[in-house]
């Protein structure tokens, strides 16, 4: 009876573990042979070993996708679609959008329909909107970053007509798309709440009290409750809330799970910025569908950089208040020359030591980190991930290949998860950013495995969600080995 009762509990136990492709299990024949075909096609060197590799990663489970924005992630297609259901133009000139209740004429618009008809409109359409054809120009062009940050005021003005069904449609696209490339959970960045209070008088305040903590979280104690009798909060909280509900109605099933995440702009004022971040943790706080807080724009805004280190203590202090919510920080995003040689020294460091953050998205920077053999240990002891984005990062920052850090954390015992960003933006999919990660750096299957397993089992996702999605990823795995195996086969029968 007592060895029935053990094996029941180790049967348990082991049936919750998180999917760990590192464990060592006996490999299957199928596992073997996939592991085996994988590493030929790594060592081909030959283009068609690379066309065959891509097929390889498109085929291959992914797990989730848990650096991704929402607005970044439609395509311009999308959202030509929206305009025209919107009842609304494309301006001939800049290519922003013209609705009916805009002032002033409409002789320099074009309607979707008539767009699309016009070749040379459509793709430099395409190309505000996105970063299509960015590379295949030789004329002036902003630069990247600019070019990258600047297509996500164009997509504000549609999104924010008929709002709930053009989400929702959007959402129902994402899965349908992601079901088709085998991911079977996104973790997005929807929508900020929108709410801010504007306070010159705090900014001054919160900005002179840095460095003196009594001072500088009495300043952020009576600007909360300034907020917290502000209705706008509320109003706004309840917005985003229903919002959510709409946008997910639906959406899960039992080979799909979507989850979101709340967040702030980094470019805002003081007071703004702590509004806003209040009301991100006050959506994630009463929501089991939002289940993480973040912080987003360019990190070499001016703002962004004049105010990182007061935005990282409102972070640590709504930490305190809802100690329960998750985070995730872009931390990082920066290289050589984009700032000064100083300000890359301390904001992964800051985003973990002082805000908290769960996981780090980016953390391109690390090798500029004044305290960066701390930060790597801390994040190999906390087994804290880091969200990298290659594509995003070789376009945004111009940093690939051995100049990216990846390396330097899997040398470290840092965990990675592998992400799009914003694959509407740079059109592209989690299958590209795999087959960037084993062309580029000639990672073994079993580690591409394992960074899979890390987009289950470093998400945001509750427990029960986790489990569920850990098994799911297993029985995918298995599925994808036997496929891989009797592709191997017969194309070895055909090239007898």
């Amino acid at each position: 009876m007592l060895q029935k009762s053990l094996c029941l509990m180790l049967f348990l136990w082991f049936s919750v573990l998180p999917f760990d492709s590192s464990a060592k299990a006996p490999a299957t024949n199928a596992c073997t042979v996939t592991k085996a075909y994988y590493d030929r096609l790594l060592s081909g060197g030959s283009k068609s070993s690379e066309a065959e590799l891509r097929l390889f990663m498109s085929l291959m489970p992914k797990g989730g996708d848990i650096h991704h924005h929402f607005s970044g992630a439609t395509y311009a297609e999308t959202y030509l679609d929206m305009i025209r259901k919107a009842g609304c133009w494309v301006n001939r000139n800049d290519y922003t959008v013209i609705c009916p209740e805009d002032t002033g004429s409409l002789k320099d618009t074009l309607s979707v329909d008539n767009l699309r008809k016009d070749n040379r409109a459509l793709a430099a359409f395409f190309s505000r909107w996105s970063d299509k054809d960015y590379f295949n120009h030789s004329h002036d062009t902003d630069p990247p970053d600019t070019q990258f940050f600047g297509t996500f005021a164009y997509f504000s003005k549609i999104l924010s007509r008929n709002y709930p069904a053009f989400y929702k449609e959007g959402i129902g696209i994402l899965k349908r798309r992601a079901k088709i490339e085998n991911v079977q959970y996104l973790e997005t960045m929807l929508v900020s709440s929108g709410y801010k209070k504007t306070d010159p008088a705090f900014d001054n305040a919160i900005r002179s009290a840095y460095g003196d903590e009594r001072k500088f979280r009495s300043c952020l104690d009576n600007f909360m409750v300034l907020i917290q009798k502000d209705p706008g909060a509320n109003d706004s909280v309840q917005r985003y809330r229903d919002l959510v509900n709409t946008c997910s109605e639906g959406v899960d099933d039992e080979t799909f799970t979507l989850r979101y995440q709340s967040y702030v702009s980094r470019t805002l004022s003081p007071s703004e910025f702590f509004s806003g971040l209040y009301a991100a943790f006050q959506e994630a706080s009463n929501s089991a569908l939002v289940v993480g807080v973040n912080v987003v724009s360019a990190e070499n805004n001016p703002v962004s950089m004049s105010d990182y280190r007061v935005q990282m203590q409102m972070f640590r202090y709504l930490k305190e208040k809802f100690p329960a919510v998750k985070t995730t920080m872009h931390a990082g995003e920066l290289t050589m020359g984009m700032v000064r040689p100083e300000e890359l020294a301390y904001h992964i460091t800051d985003a973990l030591f002082v805000a908290g953050a769960g996981r780090v998205g980016h953390g391109v920077d690390i090798a500029y980190e004044n305290n960066a053999p701390m930060v790597l240990d801390y994040l190999r002891q906390k087994q804290v991930p880091i969200e990298v984005c290659l594509t995003s990062n070789e376009f945004i920052l111009g940093v690939k290949g051995a100049a990216h850090p990846i390396d330097l954390y899997v040398r470290n015992g840092v965990p990675l998860v592998i992400a799009t960003d914003d694959p509407g933006v740079s059109r592209n999919n989690l299958a590209n950013e795999y087959l960037l990660l084993a062309t580029r750096y000639g990672y073994s299957y079993d580690f591409i495995k394992q960074v899979v397993g890390n987009s289950i089992r470093h998400s945001f996702m509750s427990d029960q969600d986790k489990v569920r999605n850990s098994r799911l990823l297993q029985r995918k795995f298995d599925e994808f080995e036997s496929r891989i195996a009797a592709f191997a086969a017969a194309r070895n029968t055909r090239m007898r």
